[in-house]
């Protein structure tokens, strides 16, 4: 009798796990130690640390480090796939991942700001709490907190791994920086005309960069990585369209946890690729009705705007158009992963678009055919991405 051989099952379990395990207090004052430990409780310079590092601890996916993680380890032998055992990463490799987590939760800092959002994660935002001029502060901390934990780490790295990384994150940090002016010097404007190329650009520098970043640092931390420079940037940015995209469609079921109500963009005031597909297929009239829903001078309750403003979109076939736009740059995801080798880059890639994109996570604002997510990983992209693949091929 011959024994079956042993089948281990890859999983990026323990990478999750990983990138999480930085943000608990030990591993976080260890990666990143506080500069104002010592003193009263009061002292106005460590309260002031406490509370940006309460922010960076808190909630959240970490998706960004894991995928800065996951990056490294898939171009070093891909070990922290098969056990926890084989999750043994540098500190500097931690401390780029703990860096891209800073500027993503600096950037919720000035969004919330700017947007004047109640509540994050479960608690008011920070500048409901401390004041608008504290929060502003807390988010610029973040931001040199971010380009300290990669610079200090340049004699582990190397100085010309330390600047590519600081550079590739400077670069991010702008194309973050223009997409988010955009959106607000349109929102502020008088005149409200926005076309879906426009909507999708503002898309494309507001999160991609964030994906780009965070794939790009892992992969630099593990070596060359010239070669992939060009694929992770179209990858981001395909990636981060349809993500974008998706929570647009989000926007409409509110989301309980922030405590947000529904059209949440719409009552902003906020230029979307949903309300752009809108202007376009509406009539002048209902075009013009449409944005004076996004101001409050239209004297109707939050809830009316809300449902004047969905019977529009439902009018104007905006969501069937947003579904085809997510299923377009899926597409093109899809077609960049097919080229990335060795095989574990490819895996990531696949499972990203698989996750990242999830069409459950639409929530029947659309209803395509669900997709079940696991944690395990498959050889082979999923079937779904298969047949796009082929049809990529054939044409």
């Amino acid at each position: 009798k011959t024994e079956a051989p042993e089948v281990q099952t890859k999983t990026y379990m323990h990478l999750m796990r990983a990138s999480n395990s930085m943000f608990d207090d030990t591993e976080l004052s260890r990666l990143a130690p506080k500069s104002r430990q010592s003193g009263s409780e009061k002292d106005p310079l460590r309260r002031h640390e406490d509370i940006a590092y309460d922010f960076l601890a808190r909630g959240g996916k970490r998706s960004r480090p894991f995928i800065t993680l996951a990056a490294y380890d898939a171009l070093t032998g891909g070990k922290g796939t098969l056990s926890a055992d084989g999750v043994n990463l540098p500190d500097a490799v931690k401390r780029g991942a703990l860096a891209i987590e800073t500027f993503h939760k600096a950037s919720l800092v000035h969004d919330d700001i700017e947007d004047d959002d109640a509540y994050r994660y479960g608690h008011e935002t920070l500048h409901r709490q401390f004041g608008t001029g504290t929060a502003i502060n807390v988010g610029d901390y973040l931001i040199g907190l971010g380009y300290r934990l990669v610079s200090r780490e340049r004699k582990e790295l190397g100085a010309e791994c330390a600047a590519d990384i600081l550079d590739r994150l400077a670069d991010s940090h702008l194309k973050l920086s223009e997409g988010q002016g955009a959106e607000l010097i349109w929102r502020d404007s008088e005149d409200r005309t926005l076309t879906p190329l426009d909507a999708l650009k503002i898309y494309a520098l507001k999160t991609s960069p964030a994906f780009e970043a965070a794939l790009y640092t892992g992969v630099r931390l593990a070596g060359d990585a010239s070669k992939y420079a060009e694929p992770i940037k179209q990858f981001a940015r395909n990636i981060g369209v349809a993500f974008q995209i998706i929570n647009d469609l989000q926007d409409w079921h509110g989301d309980d946890h922030n405590k947000l109500s529904a059209a949440g963009d719409i009552l902003g005031g906020r230029p979307t690729v949903l309300l752009a597909l809108a202007l376009q297929a509406l009539s002048e009239e209902d075009s013009a009705r449409l944005l004076t829903l996004m101001g409050t001078e239209s004297g109707l309750s939050d809830t009316a705007r809300g449902a004047l403003a969905k019977d529009l979109f439902t009018k104007a076939r905006v969501f069937e158009q947003a579904e085809k736009l997510i299923d377009r740059h899926r597409e093109r995801a899809v077609e960049v992963a097919m080229g990335i080798e060795p095989e574990p880059l490819k895996r990531l890639f696949y499972y990203l678009i698989d996750t990242v994109l999830s069409e459950a996570d639409i929530k029947g604002t659309v209803t395509p055919e669900p997709v079940v997510v696991t944690h395990s990983i498959s050889m082979k992209p999923p079937a779904a991405l298969l047949s796009v693949a082929a049809e990529t091929a054939h044409s």
